[in-house]
């Protein structure tokens, strides 16, 4: 009895094993085809290339973390697939042409992040998407931010449309669309507020939340941070595209909850910012990353790792582009 009781513990013990490998195995193929192993054997120094590359940029040239982190939400929003990255052409206008990319700077070290992985694994290896969605993590964690894993096996869209990029969610818009925009890609309430943390780091151009300066205070902002922002945006200025304020006059360039703090402070600066607290749905959020920056940054990196891997090509769609910012 005791000899068979000891195979059947056994037994048991390798089923459990199996399953457990097999749901690991499910597990890393279920986002969108994507793996954490892509390129074990073509490229297994690819997150590492990536990622010192850009901390090496970052030394260079700060700014090149947010511009990262930001290219990856404009990216995803319409498919982890680099459409983003793609230049317009006579008679095509590409996701770069829409209002929503305004003050979009930095593009071009995109193409010195793509060199260094070429020159370690050979062109027509790694996709650019691939690039850009470790580039995005790597841009949040020199600032301060979470390590975030990133999976792998992106192909490069040949497209890119205007009329995408146009849908994406204006400054001055309301709570309903933001959180309609996120859920109808996977992302809930808890974890949508959670990525809007990322405008903690940035700046925002006048032109983004000046209907709350003029030609009346918005009375749900704080009268104080009113006046410095109507001191930094003048209500005619020559040129408004160059006139700015940072998203967090604090830390603008370290991953804090300040984002939060602020808001809580009514010193949300654009619109959708300021709605997300005084908004029933979203407030409690709100709340509780401003007191609680882990269990934020948390729910931000679950988060952004989900967006990374949004209707991706994969397989032998789409293709692996010579140059980030065009088609082959």
């Amino acid at each position: 009895m005791r000899v068979e009781s000891l195979k059947m513990a056994r037994l048991g013990a390798v089923v459990s094993l199996l399953a457990l490998v097999l749901a690991t195995s499910f597990l890393a193929v279920s986002a969108g085809g994507l793996t954490a192993n892509y390129y074990a054997k073509t490229c297994p120094s690819v997150d590492k290339v990536v990622r010192e590359t850009v901390y090496r940029l970052y030394e260079k040239k700060g700014n090149i973390a947010t511009s990262l982190i930001r290219f990856g939400f404009h990216d995803w929003f319409n498919g982890a697939d680099a459409s983003f990255l793609l230049k317009s052409l006579p008679g095509k206008t590409s996701e770069k042409d829409s209002t929503t990319q305004e003050g979009m700077r930095n593009e071009k070290y995109v193409d010195n992040i793509k060199a260094a992985v070429d020159a370690a694994c050979g062109p027509n290896v790694v996709s650019c998407a691939d690039i850009l969605a470790v580039g995005a993590a790597a841009g949040v964690q020199v600032l301060g931010g979470p390590y975030i894993p990133i999976l792998f096996g992106r192909r490069d869209s040949r497209v890119s449309l205007k009329s995408s990029a146009d849908k994406i969610p204006p400054p001055q818009g309301d709570v309903t669309s933001f959180l309609k925009f996120f859920a109808e890609r996977g992302i809930n309430t808890e974890q949508a507020v959670a990525l809007m943390g990322a405008h903690t780091i940035g700046r925002a151009h006048c032109v983004s939340f000046k209907e709350r300066i003029y030609p009346k205070v918005d009375p749900q902002m704080d009268p104080k941070f009113a006046d410095m922002l109507k001191h930094r945006c003048p209500p005619n200025p020559t040129e408004v595209h160059f006139t700015y304020f940072r998203n967090d006059e604090q830390s603008p360039m370290a991953f804090d909850n300040h984002y939060y703090v602020n808001l809580v402070a009514k010193q949300g600066l654009m619109g959708i910012d300021s709605k997300l607290y005084w908004d029933k749905r979203t407030q409690p959020f709100v709340v509780k990353y401003a007191k609680d920056a882990n269990y934020w940054r948390k729910v931000f990196a679950t988060a952004y790792k989900q967006m990374s891997e949004y209707q991706p090509l994969t397989g032998k769609q789409g293709e692996i582009r010579k140059r980030c910012s065009y088609v082959n």
